[in-house]
């Protein structure tokens, strides 16, 4: 699993509202709000990420060598340098794959067995999600955009498709570390909790439904997937063209090996298999690794670093415990802020639950730890922050903003429903 500094212990207690505490807790509100407003401009997100950091880290009083420090953390810490070499072992194997047939066989395949464009192009990230990886959302986006080609389907709307359902699973599947780490600090068995959020996850897919039958694809583009149908034995040509992922996914899954290994190892015997010579490998590498994407990730890196180390996040439960509601609401809004401005859910709960059990006195019950933890997942789906939406968004092109306002409606019913829950047991 890749490494989180965002995944600190942090514990403070709602009923501390001291004056400094709640401007500190004013100036991360503000800078988020500026940050989401050059967003809403259609500013590029790298240098809203550069300048929200730089911004953050004044109003911290972090001096210019302090930043630099922090700059270089970022760039050099261990969860930065594996996430950027799983991004890029990536990108080569799915361009290799590209370059080979395999994406196009697999597409044909899996057309033949499926009519429902729809349908297909869902399934592909569902898959690649089932791989713990923060690099997944980039190997779905190119399987996505195959089987959306020759339709009418619009950037946001591919966007929306790979991001969404690539995360139906980090709901429940203990594989994500979110799900483990919400156990161990809320001392609810695992088996336990896994019982009662795996329904969260029938009911995402459930919510998605919706804006995907709104999704038109034009007659013609469905009389073509029949035509497709009948040339080879889709089943066979699946399997065989899906075979170096469904090794990845294997080796993850089963062997318990790690994603950029499992990668690699696959990438290594095709470019064997096909004979790949050094320069061949040369002229993939400039075509496969997009160096503005893997900025992206670093800016991301950044602004995690100057969040943890600035310990900006201190002051939002003094700010928020001024509001007049009830304590499980103060939970939950920290929890959706928290995970907003981090997009990792495993530093959302690291931040968040040792939160609420120093508020509980360290009884947390299974209603709360799941509303919680719902309240945290829908802030993290629901921020550009999130390194899935902001690798996604870049590789169709898309409006961001338009991306956003699809999974509003989805994620605030399920947040509704886990309010519910809560009020109901």
């Amino acid at each position: 699993m890749i490494y989180c500094r965002g995944a600190v212990i942090i514990s403070f207690n709602l009923k501390y509202t001291g004056k400094g505490t709640f401007l500190e807790g004013l100036k991360l509100l503000l800078v988020f709000v500026i940050m989401m407003v050059f967003l809403g401009r259609r500013v590029s997100l790298l240098p809203v990420l550069l300048g929200g950091s730089l911004l953050l880290a004044a109003l911290y009083h972090t001096g210019p060598l302090a930043f630099l420090e922090m700059a270089w953390q970022a760039t050099i810490s261990p969860a930065t340098l594996e996430l950027e070499v799983i991004l890029a072992l990536i990108m080569l194997f799915e361009h290799l794959l590209g370059q080979q047939g395999y994406l196009d066989r697999m597409l044909r395949g899996l057309r033949g067995l499926i009519r429902n464009r729809r349908l297909v192009i869902a399934l592909l990230p569902a898959f690649i999600g089932l791989m713990p990886s923060a690099g997944g959302a980039l190997f779905s986006a190119p399987l996505v955009g195959r089987a959306a080609s020759r339709t009418n389907i619009a950037a946001e709307e591919k966007s929306f498709i790979n991001y969404y359902y690539r995360h139906i699973w980090e709901y429940f599947l203990p594989l994500y570390p979110g799900v483990l780490l919400a156990s161990r600090l809320s001392g609810i068995p695992l088996p336990r909790l896994i019982a009662v959020l795996a329904p969260y996850g029938l009911l995402v897919i459930l919510l998605g439904i919706p804006a995907l039958r709104r999704i038109k694809i034009e007659a013609g583009d469905e009389g073509r997937e029949e035509a497709l149908a009948g040339e080879q034995a889709p089943a066979r040509e699946f399997i065989l063209s899906i075979l170096p992922v469904l090794v990845v996914v294997a080796l993850v899954l089963l062997f318990h090996v790690e994603v950029g290994l499992a990668v690699g190892v696959v990438l290594l015997y095709l470019l064997v298999r096909h004979r790949y010579t050094p320069v061949k490998f040369w002229h993939l590498c400039k075509k496969a690794v997009a160096v503005k994407t893997l900025l992206l990730v670093w800016g991301v890196m950044l602004f995690k670093e100057v969040l943890v180390d600035t310990r900006a996040v201190e002051g939002l439960p003094s700010i928020l415990a001024m509001l007049p509601v009830p304590e499980f609401l103060l939970f939950g809004l920290i929890s959706f802020l928290v995970g907003m401005m981090t997009g990792l859910m495993v530093a959302c709960i690291g931040i968040v639950f040792p939160i609420v059990m120093s508020t509980v006195d360290g009884q947390m019950s299974l209603p709360l730890a799941v509303f919680v933890f719902i309240a945290g997942f829908t802030g993290n789906m629901l921020t550009p922050m999130h390194l899935c939406l902001a690798l996604t968004v870049d590789f169709f092109k898309a409006d961001l903003r338009k991306v956003l306002k699809m999974m509003v409606v989805p994620e605030v019913a399920l947040l509704a429903v886990a309010l519910a829950v809560y009020l109901v047991f």
